[in-house]
């Protein structure tokens, strides 16, 4: 089910990481020409990585909204439908909570290995506050998406007397 209209955040981040899709194929491709004629290019695997993460995570807010992502609501499903608008709330609450929790630790992690310098231990040493800032990205987006959610459920609760699906 599709709580409201996808906002711009999450259509963006849905494109970047179609865009960043490209260039990792791009980079895999050229890791195995390069490899057929016995080059060395460290950016296929270790780019890679990185831009898997970003990828991933700015893809999680679409996720969300569009509720794509593994759930068990067997014993929900069969609960009326008052108490399963409330428990949905809850449950945004809740994630609200979780994900500021991980903003805010993922925050405090990017910006003490950005001032530290900490770096990857792979060939081409990159800082690791690229991955854990795109991570943090990925995680704000996600968390304006949940309240953005949160609030359009609310109101469908107010409108409806408690009745909401």
């Amino acid at each position: 089910m599709e709580t409201g209209k996808a906002r711009w955040h999450e259509r963006a981040g849905v494109f970047a990481s179609a865009a960043l899709l490209i260039v990792l194929f791009g980079l895999l491709l050229t890791d195995v020409i390069l490899r057929w004629l016995h080059v060395e290019f460290y950016w296929g695997s270790e780019g890679g990585g990185l831009l898997m993460a970003w990828m991933i995570f700015l893809a999680l807010p679409m996720v969300m909204r569009t509720r794509g992502h593994i759930a068990t609501d067997f014993v929900v499903a069969h609960l009326p439908d008052g108490v399963k608008a409330v428990l949905r709330m809850a449950g945004h609450v809740l994630m609200i909570a979780y994900l500021a929790c991980l903003v805010w630790y993922c925050a405090d992690l990017a910006h003490s290995n950005w001032q530290g310098g900490a770096r990857f231990q792979g060939i081409l040493r990159l800082p690791m506050y690229l991955v854990q800032s795109g991570i943090l990205v990925g995680l704000l987006l996600m968390l304006l998406s949940e309240i953005l959610i949160l609030y359009e459920e609310a109101r469908a609760f107010g409108r409806r007397g408690g009745d909401a699906t």
